[in-house]
């Protein structure tokens, strides 16, 4: 798909399956193409977008230019400033949509950051459980304000695998905190099959869409 063509396929995909409105985890394995989905929406919206990156690979190359002429576009290294921004955009922009891509690397950053003040590689739980708080209590916040203003928040998160046993039937899980799912519309799984790439719903508030997938044709940006 150009990005000269005014057809809007992402957007009716993912109206189909009710991923607009409130807060939706879209998480998939690397490379699947999480960007590219979210950078074609941002295209064909029409309403106010901000898009905060969480790693700089965003700005390498023609990708950021891309980005930047479709949406808001910021770096921003925590996560707790993340959702501080969008919070912000949404009071200031009824409509709005907001993506954070991807919530998953601010466990990286706070690795990072510990290791450079300590000298060593850090616990994972000493990261993972502050953090997974955090994030349940700001989703929580996220959702109050996307249903006061009729806005989209998408948090672009990496797949872990479902060790031991399906995570709602799939084999791999988002990798942010699972707690906080209680604040989120949905969580969608984008992935490859023999078929094609399918954006597919696995959690949905609405029961109609529970499960329901659509195939996201090939993007070229």
């Amino acid at each position: 798909m150009s990005k000269k063509s005014e057809e809007k396929v992402v957007l009716q995909v993912v109206k189909e399956l009710g991923l607009i409105g409130g807060v939706v985890i879209i998480y998939g394995a690397s490379g699947v193409g999480k960007t590219t989905l979210t950078i074609e929406l941002l295209r064909e919206l029409q309403a106010p977008k901000l898009y905060v990156a969480s790693e700089p690979n965003i700005f390498y190359g023609e990708r950021f230019k891309l980005v930047s002429q479709y949406a808001q576009t910021e770096f921003i290294k925590e996560l707790p400033e993340a959702f501080r921004r969008a919070i912000s955009f949404i009071q200031k922009n009824e409509g709005a949509f907001i993506a954070i891509d991807s919530v998953s690397a601010y466990a990286q950053h706070e690795a990072a950051k510990r290791m450079a003040i300590e000298g060593e590689l850090p616990q994972p739980l000493t990261i993972v459980g502050p953090l997974s708080f955090a994030a349940n209590a700001m989703a929580q916040a996220l959702a109050e304000y996307a249903i006061r203003q009729s806005a989209t928040v998408w948090l672009i998160a990496q797949e872990r695998p479902a060790i031991g046993r399906t995570w709602r039937g799939e084999d791999a899980a988002p990798s942010f905190a699972l707690r906080a799912l209680h604040s989120v519309l949905a969580v969608a799984r984008l992935i490859y099959t023999n078929q094609g790439r399918f954006l597919r719903v696995v959690m949905h508030r609405d029961h109609r869409y529970e499960r329901k997938q659509a195939e996201v044709p090939e993007i070229k940006l």
